[in-house]
């Protein structure tokens, strides 16, 4: 394969939809603009709702065909604090986190299952990332998950 020559780019400075068709996500240089653990998820746009319930600091979160697997990373959109997790699948339509002993113990939430790329960052310092070969396929788009503290370039095609 020749060198790339239509790659295209956009910053991000809030959560939303960054790119809205089939691309490939090809890197990202992430911002933060102040000294505290913050993260950034870009996102297959596809997502599924569903429920949750909490018991202390395992949280159960019960959406139909979530298509998870166990150590995949969702991002979970909800009132217990929006932010990348680590799953553990208990069934075709269930799955469980570690949640902090704090927040609702039920409530509604949206699951992004297919999370491209996740950056964390501690510090105020800019930082590339580089995605080798020919990136990674964002079927449906690419959704940006971001915080105030935290811009991005997304470089896409």
């Amino acid at each position: 394969m020749g060198m790339q020559y239509d790659v295209k780019s956009i910053h991000i400075a809030t959560s939303g939809l960054a790119v809205g068709y089939r691309t490939r996500l090809k890197g990202a240089v992430i911002s933060p603009l102040v000294t505290a653990t913050r993260y950034t998820v870009f996102a297959d746009d596809v997502s599924v709702t569903g429920t949750y319930a909490r018991s202390t600091t395992t949280a159960t979160i019960t959406a139909v065909n979530h298509g998870l697997s166990t150590g995949q990373w969702a991002y979970l959109d909800w009132d217990l604090g929006d932010d990348p997790y680590l799953v553990t699948v208990t069934g075709t339509d269930t799955f469980t986190v570690a949640v902090p002993n704090t927040g609702g113990a039920s409530g509604a939430v949206v699951v992004w299952p297919r999370v491209l790329l996740q950056a964390d960052s501690q510090n105020a310092t800019a930082y590339s990332i580089v995605i080798p070969g020919e990136g990674i396929l964002a079927e449906t788009g690419i959704r940006a998950f971001t915080d105030a503290n935290v811009h991005a370039t997304i470089f896409y095609g």
